[in-house]
């Protein structure tokens, strides 16, 4: 008997060493899912703005890789205010939320925040725009200069094929100036188009993603005649496209540093005669990548400070390997 009784003590010994292994779970969790400090992450997200394709997208992409692994997810639309933005990370801090992702509409305005993050010991994810702060575990992206090279070598095949007998080359820049990581796009657009010899930049400016701005830029200078319209933003982009429709413009190639969605991938499939290439950068692989550097850092695993994602260019020929 007292040898039956010291096995079964044993087998209930090792039964609680086994189910203290591994990730911790809540008590009610079935599901196998890994949770970190016994509950299931709560994430706050901070976006830029919810006013554009993209952003919209990623916040959808949140919604369900997050709802796929069991986590609560708060998505805050911070309207390109940075004191908003301000406001809904302290929010999160208040209610005590496991990790905080961020797209900062003031890489500097932020920083107060990202301080209060710190001491609260809330990792911080930065995704689109680096953030200059040592408490940022990484920051979700790709190479910004690439991505204009990319738009620019395409504009230089655009110029080569069409507009080769002009004497000069109209150029609009809708530019990021006053955003170091949108700063690169046009450094690496016009770095790609230095042998253009007869390229005229009639106008460059930032219009800080807003469409009404953008068009009035082209509206100011469509007198001149405008041959290629680059956007850093798609926002940048489609406000040019709706002042050319509005003109009955001739023949201008409206270019976009970065788009994804409905909107966009519409466009280039008709063959739309403005809006003419993209380049494409999945949210899908955003979120998914932005929801892994906070299980590792949660689970105390290092993370690269960029984190950089592939990017593509879509135009007409093949915008449909893009559509899912």
């Amino acid at each position: 008997m007292k040898k039956t009784t010291a096995i079964f003590l044993v087998l209930i010994l090792i039964c609680g060493l086994t189910a203290g292994c591994g990730a911790k779970t809540d008590a009610g969790n079935t599901s196998g899912k890994a949770t970190f400090e016994g509950k299931s992450l709560r994430i706050g997200v901070c976006l830029f703005t919810k006013n554009d394709e993209w952003l919209a997208d990623i916040a959808d992409q949140f919604e369900k890789q997050c709802a796929d692994k069991g986590y609560e997810v708060n998505i805050q639309d911070g309207n390109q205010e940075n004191e908003k933005q301000v406001q809904q990370i302290e929010n999160f801090i208040a209610k005590k939320y496991d990790a905080i992702v961020l797209s900062a509409a003031d890489v500097e305005g932020i920083l107060p925040a990202i301080d209060k993050c710190q001491e609260a010991g809330i990792p911080v994810i930065a995704i689109d725009t680096p953030i200059d702060h040592a408490w940022i575990s990484t920051c979700i992206s790709w190479d910004n200069y690439k991505s204009g090279q990319m738009l620019g070598e395409y504009a230089v095949k655009y110029i080569q094929e069409n507009l080769a007998d002009k004497n000069t080359v109209n150029l609009v820049m809708l530019d990021g100036t006053g955003y170091p990581h949108l700063e690169k796009r046009d450094e690496g657009f016009l770095d790609a188009l230095k042998d253009i010899k007869n390229l005229d930049l009639v106008a460059r400016q930032c219009t800080n993603g807003n469409r009404e701005l953008s068009a009035n830029v082209i509206n100011n200078n469509i007198a001149k005649g405008i041959d290629i319209v680059y956007g850093v933003v798609d926002n940048h982009a489609w406000g040019a496209v709706t002042a050319l429709q509005e003109a009955k413009a001739e023949k201008c190639a409206v270019l976009s540093c970065g788009g994804f969605g409905e909107e966009p991938f519409t466009a280039l499939e008709n063959d739309d005669p403005y809006y003419k290439a993209i380049i494409v950068v999945p949210p899908e692989n955003i979120v998914e990548d932005s929801i892994a550097a906070v299980e590792k850092v949660l689970a105390g695993e290092s993370v690269e400070p960029i984190t950089n994602i592939d990017i593509s260019l879509a135009d007409h020929n093949n915008v449909k390997d893009f559509i899912k």
